[in-house]
């Protein structure tokens, strides 16, 4: 026999500690109201039923949290303050109101969070943003007819067309794309899919953080398109950017493509680069160095004060080279990525 929970909340409801707060079978949660329920430092795991009514989730402390268990659970408001951890993901998740990122870095962790056709990003920025280098995707649908500048669910493209696009599924992910040469993007790709007029040409504003340029130089990015699945990439260029709002804007491309940004075939070729991922990183993370021609180099990982904790010896063949690194025995916090005879930016890693 099924048990019905009835909750009638009052304006905060907190738990506080380490426990799971945890929705057994059987169990139908509901929110009545708009209610703001604050999980301290508390994980969320849903084996029942979760009705959220019009609620605020909040998830706050110091420690790395999750949203778990076999159901899915759709939010209206889920609000992030966890200044030196991160919130992920464990099961696919909707919020049909706002994603509110105070402090601490949302983890696609390969799931997918979707926005649906009223949900919306709010307060993103480089130091609390919406991560997935390992994989998953946030999602949003629009009906988008001539639309101007419109960017569904704040993901982070803005569309302008002419046509009528009908109903329009953007999809946002996170793990760098790859050409056939072994060119690799930002961490961050779009994937536009509109119900008509799939070849209408389009203006697209494609939106970007620091922290997803992975040693690439903003100057040189460039709009990339291609099929999903597929490593035939076609650079588009750009008319316009803008190094300090992070943004690149391309006129007349398809509207019905994936999209990231590269760099340019002429950047490539006077320069060498490097993508860091994932970072943040728990445990390990790879550097995928392109080089223009055969040489070799150091990398070496430095703590705050500089002393050198390890050091690789590097031959580069022209294109890519792929190097891991294991950071598990390090404590949490900022490290240096140091290149030597390389040519490429230094940058840092941050180890959870």
């Amino acid at each position: 026999m099924k048990h019905t929970l009835l909750l009638l909340l009052p304006s905060v409801l907190p738990f506080f500690g380490q426990a799971q707060v945890r929705i057994n079978p059987g169990v139908h949660f509901i929110a009545t109201g708009a209610p703001t329920i604050v999980l301290n430092n508390a994980p969320l795991v849903n084996y029942g039923q979760f009705d959220a009514g019009s609620s605020t989730v909040f998830f706050t402390g110091t420690d790395h949290s999750y949203i778990g268990g076999d159901n899915p659970i759709a939010f209206y408001n889920l609000a992030l303050n966890i200044p030196s951890g991160h919130l992920q993901l464990w099961n696919n998740t909707a919020v049909s109101g706002r994603v509110i990122l105070d402090s601490g870095n949302l983890q696609l962790n390969t799931y997918t969070l979707s926005l649906g056709a009223t949900g919306s990003i709010s307060g993103e920025r480089n130091e609390a943003r919406i991560t997935g280098n390992s994989g998953g995707a946030i999602t949003a649908i629009a009906l988008l007819n001539a639309p101007h500048a419109a960017n569904p669910g704040n993901i982070g493209v803005e569309i302008t067309s002419d046509a009528n696009l009908g109903q329009t599924l953007i999809t946002r992910g996170h793990v760098p794309q790859s050409n056939a040469p072994g060119q690799t993007g930002i961490q961050r790709y779009f994937d536009i899919l509109p119900s008509l007029h799939t070849d209408a040409p389009a203006t697209l504003r494609f939106y970007y953080f620091d922290g997803e340029l992975a040693g690439y130089s903003k100057d040189g990015l460039n709009l990339f398109s291609g099929t999903p699945g597929e490593s035939n990439w076609t650079v588009k260029g750009k008319d316009n950017s803008d190094g300090i709002n992070n943004w690149v804007l391309k006129t007349n491309v398809p509207a019905s493509q994936r999209f990231t940004l590269a760099l340019a075939p002429a950047a490539i070729a006077s320069t060498a680069s490097a993508q860091i991922y994932p970072n943040p990183s728990r445990n390990a993370f790879t550097v995928s160095l392109y080089s223009s021609t055969e040489k070799e180099g150091v990398i070496s990982l430095r703590d705050q004060w500089g002393h050198i904790l390890q050091s690789k010896a590097i031959h580069c063949q022209p294109g890519v080279n792929k190097i891991e690194w294991n950071i598990s025995g390090y404590a949490a916090g900022a490290y240096n990525l140091v290149f030597d005879r390389l040519n490429v930016k230094n940058t840092t890693i941050i180890k959870q």
